[in-house]
């Protein structure tokens, strides 16, 4: 195994776990109570104590949310003007993320009942959320929103526009993808995700492709995926150890991985230089070398 390499590969991760997060939204507004127990009644939500600077005439309350975002409402003497409600350049809308459609829907009729302008009717978006749109007290855009609920289920009508976003060359996918199950995720009746994986000798198996449609990215489906492989599947085909191999020029899927108690154990210098025929490129980066992971089930 080429250490030094698979070194390389570890650092690329964790430069990915440095990223940024994001702190705070902040908003003017002129009725600094009003804006804060709307926040904190509605989405059930903590403040803290009120900040107030006499010199400069400015108060402000900080809403804090879980993931260690928050929303800051300011008021100051000065800012008193409020632009009409329509599209301008700046901040277009905050949303808060809910765990199904029907509390999508119950909130959005909880605003209603209060007397709160609903701005768009809980509806599915092209972009894959199921959403609605409400004013807040000062008429700031409001999005509730959740990702629309997915089925698992194995198939035999192979979705090649999602395999080939994992794995570029048709010819390799025909060579595994007859002797293996696929399994699907299907989104209001759309093939959204895909996982297939083939049973190896004994009591192994690996995942061969796993693919997310990229306007579902993000959204937790290959993680669901994932789980589906390691709490059902291996069950059902009394596998003890699952091993899948990833290039080293995508962090998240080897984060992801690890998460799930997958291990590096072996490394595969220039794999996909060798076995491809074209050049691959993910994130601006060459994928060149394979990292092979497994993971043991007890």
């Amino acid at each position: 195994m080429n250490w030094q390499l698979a070194r390389d590969a570890i650092s690329v991760i964790k430069t990915y776990r440095k990223n940024m997060k994001l702190a705070h939204t902040a908003l003017w507004s002129t009725q600094l109570e009003t804006m804060r127990n709307f926040y904190v009644k509605y989405f059930n939500r903590k403040s803290n104590k009120k900040y107030t600077n006499y010199k400069k005439k400015f108060s402000s309350y900080f809403i804090s949310f879980s993931g260690g975002a928050s929303l800051e409402i300011m008021q100051r003497e000065d800012i008193r003007e409020k632009s009409e409600r329509k599209e301008h350049i700046g901040l277009a809308h905050i949303a808060f993320q809910l765990k199904s459609e029907d509390r999508v829907n119950k909130k959005t009729e909880l605003f209603r009942s209060e007397g709160y302008s609903i701005v768009s009717e809980p509806r599915l978006t092209g972009d894959g959320y199921y959403e609605s749109t409400i004013a807040d007290p000062d008429g700031n855009i409001v999005e509730l929103v959740t990702l629309p609920e997915i089925s698992i289920h194995k198939t035999v009508d192979y979705p090649y526009q999602l395999l080939l976003v994992a794995d570029p060359d048709k010819e390799m996918i025909d060579k595994y993808i007859y002797s293996s199950d696929c399994i699907l995720t299907v989104s209001n009746q759309l093939p959204v995700g895909v996982i297939v994986v083939q049973k190896q000798s004994g009591d192994s198996a690996e995942i061969m492709n796993l693919a997310v449609d990229e306007n579902y990215q993000r959204q937790g489906i290959a993680r669901k995926l994932m789980e589906y492989i390691c709490n059902i599947w291996v069950k059902e085909n009394n596998i003890r150890k699952v091993n899948i191999c990833t290039g080293t020029s995508a962090p998240g899927p080897l984060m992801l991985y690890q998460q799930l108690g997958f291990d590096i154990v072996s490394f595969d210098p220039d794999y996909f230089i060798r076995n491809y025929p074209e050049p691959i490129w993910e994130n601006g980066i060459q994928c060149k070398h394979r990292v092979i992971m497994e993971k043991i089930f007890l």
